[in-house]
């Protein structure tokens, strides 16, 4: 922040001690001489940042009673960095999207947030516009766009990724793949070749890569040999022709996961063609396809993640921002 004022940090390093509770309500803060020796800055930076705090009513300041913090709080600066054109309303998309269903309890809360949304498309962050913020959250960024946030990581709150450095609220993908190639291993009762299909073009992504991984980790800690196959793109076309390529074991069950329901159409194609059952001799599973039985018929394990859930933890993060670290998984249902 070295670009920033020194009145404006010793601003934010005031405001944060307020909403941290060193100061409760009603509370004279220190002196300005105090201030002076606590930040080591002049009088003319303290007096800029107190009247700053004054003006938007955070302070009052009087003769007898000095500075005292009133109690209110001026709402968190909050960028939401999404792929607008899917997400917000007036442009033909439906409102169960995901990010409508993460946007949707800061849209009803709105007044207690100043909230600008930005096109993730557009966006190249830097220290200069990073900080005029108290908080990014980051919906869903690829890889390019998540290298160069994860170098702010006490500003922004990643959803739907994930590290060990950084701020998230997110699905565990790694784990949510284990679960339901564990879950179809024991249906299939042992013996079945396993398979997870992908695109060498979504080898870049994040969450591609961390579904695979998953499935790798059961299939090591099972002791099962696997393949994994993939395809030019998901391509309906493409994943049909990599299915058809397969070296499937007549009479041995087959157990295929993918890592999202764009391979789903190609797999049921492909099962019907080779005369497969599901849930017979094919145990298949996707992510984010929870009405599958209702709509193909068909018998897929989906793991379902729940964008709701993730929205209200965004609402209660940022209401608590600044005060540790934040680093929630969001459950998925398991549907069959």
């Amino acid at each position: 922040m070295a670009h920033l004022p020194k009145y404006e940090l010793v601003k934010r390093q005031l405001l944060a001690e307020l909403r941290s509770g060193v100061y409760p309500a009603g509370e004279r803060i220190p002196t300005r001489e105090e201030l002076i020796t606590k930040f080591g800055v002049t009088r003319t930076t303290i007096n800029q940042a107190l009247k700053e705090l004054v003006d938007c009513g955070v302070l009052s300041t009087s003769r007898r009673g000095g500075t005292v913090f009133t109690g209110q709080q001026p709402p968190r600066r909050v960028a939401f960095v999404s792929q607008l054109e899917r997400s917000l309303p007036g442009t033909g998309v439906h409102g169960e999207t995901a990010e409508m269903s993460l946007l949707n309890p800061l849209l009803y809360r709105a007044g207690e947030f100043n909230l600008e949304f930005i096109d993730i498309k557009h966006f190249t962050p830097s220290p200069e516009f990073v900080e005029r913020y108290d908080c990014l959250v980051a919906v869903m960024p690829q890889d390019a766009q998540l290298e160069k946030l994860a170098e702010f990581p006490d500003k922004v709150l990643f959803v739907n990724r994930y590290g060990a450095d950084l701020n998230y609220i997110s699905t565990n993908h790694r784990a949510a793949v284990r679960e339901l190639v564990r879950y179809n291993v024991t249906a299939a009762g042992g013996g079945a070749q396993m398979f997870f299909i992908t695109a060498r073009s979504a080898g870049s992504c994040f969450v591609e890569r961390e579904r695979r991984a998953g499935f790798v980790d059961e299939c090591a800690a099972d002791q099962l040999f696997y393949r994994i196959c993939e395809a030019e793109t998901t391509d309906y076309e493409e994943v049909f022709r990599m299915l058809c390529e397969l070296p499937i074991v007549p009479g041995k069950p087959v157990l295929m996961c993918a890592p999202s329901l764009a391979f789903s159409g190609a797999v049921i194609q492909w099962a019907r063609q080779r005369k497969l059952q599901f849930g017979v001799d094919l145990f298949y599973s996707d992510f984010d396809n929870p009405h599958a039985r209702r709509t193909t018929g068909e018998y897929i394990v989906s793991a379902v993640q729940d964008y709701s859930a993730m929205g209200r933890e965004i609402y209660r993060a940022l209401q608590d921002w600044g005060n540790g670290k934040i680093q929630t998984f969001i459950p998925c249902r398991t549907v069959d």
